[in-house]
């Protein structure tokens, strides 16, 4: 039976919040691909070979021929390639994260907690030829808030991996600072956007507890908001 957009989503979750975990690739990067690359769960390169992001090559030896479409100097063209074959799609997301991880061209990616980055990042390192890769990705990160995926695992991070945000950012990593500042007893719109509202109750914040007040949350805010 074939996934609908909703069933796919909840079954590829938990791959990708406990790979996020492990490799710290964007768990909503790693969900927005997988949707798109494999047709959310229905395309035949899964079907036939448990591969979600179509990443080409062999794995361990494994390999289907399949048709597909690349752009060579912007002209669209459909032509075969060889795409890996996994035993599961455990093994999919693995290999997925473990590219970014270990090609020097993806290093951008690693430990970026901003999905609109990523998302950037991922189609100039050269992850995928369509000149309108990026936007692709990050549609279904909005549509269907992906990027709570990510709080889901920033708000296990200690301070000292929380990268640095401030006003015009949004995210997961926003949206754990919004969580954060309620629990402080501040009125404040969790919508994951980084806006005039949110710079004005960190400074409050700030303020409040002897810290620069800069609206910037940094190393030394995130300490004490965590805390």
């Amino acid at each position: 039976m074939a996934y609908t957009i909703q069933s796919f989503l909840d079954t590829f979750k938990p791959y990708a919040i406990n790979d996020m975990k492990t490799s710290g690739i964007l768990a909503s990067l790693t969900a927005a691909q997988a949707f798109i690359e494999s047709n959310k769960g229905n395309s035949g390169l899964t079907t036939k070979a448990n591969n979600l992001f179509g990443i080409k090559g062999k794995y361990n030896g494994q390999s289907v021929s399949m048709l597909t479409t690349e752009y060579y100097n912007g002209v669209k063209q459909r032509v075969y390639q060889d795409f890996r074959k996994y035993p599961s799609w455990q093994e999919s997301v693995n290999d997925h994260s473990a590219m970014f991880n270990r090609l020097a061209r993806y290093e951008n990616l690693r430990n970026c907690q901003d999905y609109e980055e990523a998302c950037t990042n991922v189609k100039k390192d050269g992850y995928a030829t369509a000149p309108t890769y990026t936007q692709t990705l990050m549609n279904p990160i909005k549509k269907y808030k992906l990027w709570m995926w990510d709080y889901e695992v920033l708000k296990l991070y200690a301070p000292s991996k929380l990268r640095t945000i401030k006003q015009g950012a949004d995210g997961g990593g926003v949206y754990l600072l919004q969580t954060l500042l309620v629990q402080n007893g501040y009125k404040l719109d969790c919508d994951g956007q980084f806006g005039g509202q949110t710079d004005y109750v960190l400074r409050a914040y700030q303020e409040k507890n002897g810290l620069t007040i800069d609206g910037i949350c940094g190393p030394k805010t995130w300490s004490k908001i965590k805390q």
